[in-house]
């Protein structure tokens, strides 16, 4: 596993910095592009913030990935299984974060 340098170690940057973390704590921002000169810290920043963001519930073999404490947001192959009485397990995960 890859070393990840913190988040709070990162000197400078503070406009991309508060970007990751306004997008950490309100996701439906929709997300962060970071652009730059190589060398400027944009991936070990993105990498660094991943790394603190928590675990979150899932719907255990959901290939969505539902909130199982938020039945109004589930996909429609959730609510059948309810709908039939199954019980859906639950798993935790790492929040999702895509780095391209």
């Amino acid at each position: 596993m890859p070393v990840i340098y913190p988040f709070t170690a990162i000197v400078g940057q503070e406009r991309m910095k508060r970007a990751l973390v306004l997008n950490a704590v309100d996701p439906r921002i929709g997300g962060v592009l970071i652009r730059g000169e190589r060398g400027t810290a944009k991936s070990t920043a993105a990498r660094a913030l991943a790394a603190l963001l928590p675990h979150v519930r899932v719907v255990a073999d959901c290939r969505f990935g539902c909130d199982p404490d938020n039945p109004s947001t589930w996909c429609t192959e959730c609510r059948e299984r309810r709908a039939r009485g199954e019980e859906l397990p639950v798993a935790t995960r790492a929040t999702p974060f895509v780095n391209l």
